[in-house]
């Protein structure tokens, strides 16, 4: 890749009844050259009226045709799945522990910029606070920036969005969507610490 590199990051628990106590964090990687053309490729998908993509608001053959696109797309991606977390915990600390994993392997594929979907300010202020954290312990290199985008204004988070979506599906047994695009995922999945 050239130019600077940038993981477009979101997140979603999995499937609540099939894949209990599961975490997910996917990043779609891009340099800042590529951007404009994933941008227009989700900008197509959407239907008229349509603020942004969701996943889990897409019928089976939308999400079919979503992931075909993201499929073709010249880019790679990263899923870091922490499961099973304990009974009781909060999804914040679900997001630090799996942020704790994720960030560092950005970090060691060269990425400059982790752009989050914004969950608003306090919340965007714990990210950069583990980010803080993970420096202090040396587990990431000092440049590593965070910044934080809504998701309705920025298509470039709707890839990561549908990314969790498709890794729930392959989760609970639907392998279809994840087929199609493996070859372009690493997979990381991991018991998170207690």
């Amino acid at each position: 890749m050239t130019g600077s590199i940038i993981a477009w990051v979101d997140e979603s628990g999995s499937n609540t009844t099939e894949d209990p106590g599961t975490y997910i964090m996917a990043a779609a990687i891009t340099t800042d050259g590529q951007c404009e053309d994933v941008r227009d490729t989700m900008t197509r998908l959407l239907l008229p009226g349509q603020a942004k993509l969701h996943w889990r608001d897409e019928r089976a053959a939308r999400q079919h045709r979503i992931t075909d696109a993201i499929a073709a797309i010249d880019i790679e991606h990263l899923v870091v799945v922490t499961s099973p977390h304990l009974e009781g915990r909060l999804p914040e600390r679900r997001r630090r522990l799996t942020l704790e994993i994720l960030l560092p392997e950005l970090a060691a594929l060269g990425v400059d910029q982790v752009v989050l979907e914004s969950r608003g300010a306090k919340d965007d202020q714990r990210d950069r606070q583990m980010l803080d954290f993970l420096r202090r312990q040396s587990a990431i290199d000092t440049s590593l920036k965070v910044d934080h985008r809504v998701g309705r204004h920025e298509p470039l988070l709707w890839v990561p969005d549908s990314l969790c979506g498709i890794v729930t599906a392959y989760r609970c047994g639907n392998a279809g969507f994840y087929d199609k695009i493996a070859h372009k995922i690493t997979l990381t999945q991991l018991e998170p610490r207690t």
